[in-house]
């Protein structure tokens, strides 16, 4: 294969501590699979045979176990880092370093896309690309998504990116918290890309292709932490770097030419790898000849794929809302209602939702847009709608479920009612309560009536 592959699932939820207090991100369930095997099957289907996977000191064990439940033919090979290091994924790909022998394609958990990756591969080769990321709009449903718990203002996290109109080259990127009223470009940025679109309506899709040099470079820039925020930035900024700039001369003030060095400086390039990216389209914009550091930062934009990063609650719960669909499209055969369920004649279970193995549900209980875990227990004439519901919960008889998440062994006790509600793992809901806009992470938030 002409990439290595690298999936980040070391990432500690900090955007959805409630879910992650006792389970990993990379395991939270998404249709009752865990949310890591998703880019996993993506890089599977794309002919990948082996991949690399960081996690937690804490979690490998969990993770492996998981996952080798599941149906994956890839193999994998477990990276782990301590859990006391607050790392970010550049730094976590710094670590491993000494594994990447060629150039590498970097994947978040998160990340639950149809993209054939083929697509952002060309678009990385035919440009000689330094690093080359996945730019998606949101699909229909996630922009609006909220999540259980408390009502509160969303802030906005959108990403704003300059591209040059014919070739998405990426000249500009930052969030929009970066900028003031006013959007600066460089003078000399616009007279070599007059055609600049800036987007506010795309993500970063966390999907990288990059060269091995790259990772190289990581080891000479220890301050440099995340891929997203710093790593990719820089390297969008530095690629408009000219090989020399002015400076005073301390001996007599005049001005003086002095060279910039190249960050790659250290590598050595042969004479036909310089021909070849003289000779390449690639290092041509138009009519103007690429000068610079030799840095190029691409995006390949999917219009027609579905890519989510599912790191915050509100995109959590709706992609479990929009699982099935999902996985009618890149799983040919996919039994969403387990064969080991026992689900009552009388019950009903919609298209759109899933029923785990070894779950009950029971008679005149309805389940729309949700998921039932594993070895869950329905009762009678419960009512579930754009819910999760985790492994080995009990919900009896006729509650009244709306916008929740019940987490692993919860117990929902006769006739309660909740909506936009989070319950823990283990926790308990008493009868006849009425419960909304509540997170109940311990005995003491219950509402009783």
């Amino acid at each position: 294969m002409e990439f290595q592959a690298v999936v980040m699932a070391a990432g500690k939820g900090s955007r959805m501590v409630d879910l992650t207090a006792k389970t990993c991100k990379a395991l939270l369930p998404i249709g009752n699979i865990p949310m890591v095997w998703y880019p996993l099957n993506q890089l599977e289907r794309a002919g990948f045979e082996e991949a690399i996977v960081v996690v937690l000191q804490s979690a490998k064990k969990d993770v492996y176990l998981a996952l080798s439940q599941c149906d994956l033919k890839i193999k994998l090979d477990f990276v782990s880092i301590n859990d006391d290091q607050d790392l970010g994924t550049a730094d976590s790909l710094r670590l491993i370093a000494d594994k990447i022998e060629r150039d590498v394609i970097v994947i978040s958990c998160d990340l639950i896309c149809d993209v054939q990756l083929h697509l952002l591969a060309d678009v990385h080769r035919s440009h000689d690309a330094t690093i080359t990321a996945l730019l998606a709009p949101l699909p229909k449903g996630f922009a609006e998504a909220v999540g259980p718990g408390p009502k509160s203002k969303r802030r906005s996290e959108k990403d704003l990116i300059g591209l040059h109109g014919e070739d998405s080259r990426i000249v500009m990127m930052g969030s929009e918290a970066d900028f003031e009223e006013n959007i600066s470009l460089r003078r000399s940025i616009l007279k070599r890309f007059p055609n600049i679109t800036i987007y506010s309506s795309l993500t970063d899709g966390h999907l990288y292709i990059m060269k091995k040099s790259v990772v190289e470079f990581l080891a000479s820039k220890p301050k440099i932490g995340t891929l997203k925020g710093e790593l990719l930035p820089y390297f969008v900024k530095k690629q408009f770097s000219t090989k020399k700039t002015t400076d005073v001369s301390p001996t007599d003030g005049s001005v003086v030419e002095v060279p910039i060095p190249d960050i790659f400086s250290h590598q050595e390039e042969n004479k036909l790898e310089r021909l070849g990216k003289e000779m390449s389209s690639s290092s041509r914009v138009g009519d103007i000849v690429a000068t610079g550091s030799g840095i190029r930062c691409y995006a390949y934009i999917t219009q027609d794929a579905f890519c989510v990063r599912t790191n915050t609650m509100a995109a959590y719960c709706e992609m479990n809302r929009q699982v099935t669909k999902f996985l009618k499209s890149v799983v040919s055969e996919k039994q969403f209602v387990s064969s080991s369920a026992n689900v009552n004649s009388k019950a009903q279970v919609g298209h759109d939702s899933m029923v785990g193995e070894g779950a009950t549900v029971g008679e005149r209980a309805s389940v729309k847009r949700s998921i039932v875990g594993h070895h869950c227990d329905i009762g009678e004439k419960v009512k579930i709608a754009n819910s999760l519901i985790m492994n080995h919960a009990t919900v009896k008889e006729g509650c009244n479920l709306h916008n929740c998440i019940i987490g692993p062994s919860a117990h929902i006790a006769e006739r309660a009612e909740l909506k936009d509600c989070l319950v823990g793992a283990s926790q308990n809901v008493s009868a006849m309560a009425k419960l909304a806009y509540e997170v109940v992470v311990d005995a003491d938030k219950l509402m009783e009536i």
